[in-house]
């Protein structure tokens, strides 16, 4: 009786945390498309800090051409971090002005290994011609309103970071399913944790903010000892030194994709490498938040296995599956209704099923793995 009356109080703590994000979600303002950019913006500079890029940046660099944008009003700032593939040749191959490269290893005084691309953002803000910088991955692919929808709110002078929404293409298979499923869930929580200030999260391969207010936070300053994290350890230091210049770009034109990762290994070691950063967040929220999700989902296979076994009601664990299933759903169409993406929702079961056991299994590994394997992560993926 006891356990079940505590099954409850989690199962009730759940609904009541989904709740809360949604709540906040629908709360969030929605960016509209302007018409025109704002006159007030004097120009912006798009930062891609690429390494053996040489396959995708073409279409990247392509698509950031073809912003529906004032020419005169943009560059694209290309850092090489040591690339050893033929990502120069791909972006010399672009004869356009608005296209500037530079090469890492011929600024040492920038680079802190092993954060190169932090090293490669603060040398492309001190070359950036204009105020308003906005980074990007090599590997996204960008609406043509993209550049105008998400830098045209920078007219509020009170506005110094700005994240927007990054999600997945995927070619159909379930582990890619399942990480669409969870990005959408997790554009949703970015949004609803900005809104409400419960939280702040962000996504390198798509953020925007003011050159002035990076100075003046100390740029990554006491984060250089970590590969990544140039998303969060910024969104960080900005909502600490401008509380109420933060922002989330609740709009379909603001959104960028990116390739879904197509094996569990690769999926586990971005996550590892993700999980990695969180040490150097001042606040504990976010991990807090996740571990209460750990945790439920531990509980749900504990009280599985004790029903199965005859050591309590099954009435504990239905209510425990029922009351996550349910607020999971919700939460996951408000997103995938929001986004464009109401089919992932016919697999919504299954892939409960799916992220039940990969929560499960990368909670083993960060509970019981050895130290060094989020920074064995990060460097793997430092020398991809």
């Amino acid at each position: 009786m006891i356990f079940t009356c505590i099954a409850i109080a989690f199962a009730c703590a759940y609904a009541w945390l989904q709740g809360y994000y949604l709540w906040y979600w629908k709360r969030s303002p929605r960016l509209s498309l302007s018409p025109l950019v704002d006159n007030s913006i004097a120009g912006v500079s798009v930062i891609l800090v690429a390494r053996n890029e040489g396959q995708v940046i073409g279409s990247c660099l392509q698509g950031l051409l073809q912003q529906d944008f004032p020419s005169d009003r943009m560059e694209i700032i290309v850092i090489d971090d040591h690339s050893t593939d033929d990502t120069v040749h791909q972006v010399q191959h672009f004869e356009d002005a608005r296209i500037r490269l530079f090469h890492l290893h011929d600024y040492p005084d920038y680079i802190h290994p092993p954060a190169y691309k932090k090293s490669g953002i603060v040398l492309a803000a001190d070359q950036a011609h204009f105020d308003i910088l906005v980074v990007t991955d090599a590997d996204c692919l960008h609406p043509a309103a993209w550049l105008r929808t998400i830098t045209n709110p920078f007219m509020d002078p009170n506005l110094v970071f700005q994240t927007a929404p990054v999600l997945l293409s995927t070619s159909g298979s379930w582990v890619e399913k399942m990480q669409e499923m969870e990005q959408l869930t997790l554009m949703l929580i970015t949004g609803a944790g900005i809104t409400s200030g419960l939280h702040d999260m962000a996504n390198g391969a798509n953020m925007a903010f003011r050159r002035s207010a990076f100075r003046a936070v100390g740029d990554f300053t006491g984060n250089w000892s970590y590969a990544s994290g140039d998303d969060m350890f910024l969104v960080e230091k900005m909502r600490a030194q401008f509380p109420k210049g933060i922002a989330f770009a609740k709009s379909m034109d603001a959104v960028v994709e990116t390739q879904a990762k197509t094996t569990w290994q690769d999926l586990f070691q971005q996550r590892l490498r993700w999980a990695g950063k969180n040490k150097g967040l001042k606040s504990r929220v976010i991990s807090r938040t996740w571990l209460f999700v750990g945790f439920y989902h531990v509980l749900l296979v504990v009280t599985l296995v004790a029903a199965l076994c005859n050591l309590m009601s099954w009435m504990t664990f239905v209510i425990l599956l029922l009351s996550k299933w349910l607020f999971d759903f919700v939460v996951v169409y408000s997103a995938a209704s929001f986004f464009r993406q109401s089919r992932i929702m016919m697999y919504f079961l299954p892939l409960q099923l799916m992220y039940g056991y990969y929560l499960l299994r990368l909670g083993s590994w960060m509970l019981i793995g050895r130290e060094g394997d989020w920074q064995r992560a990060e460097s793997r993926e430092q020398r991809a």
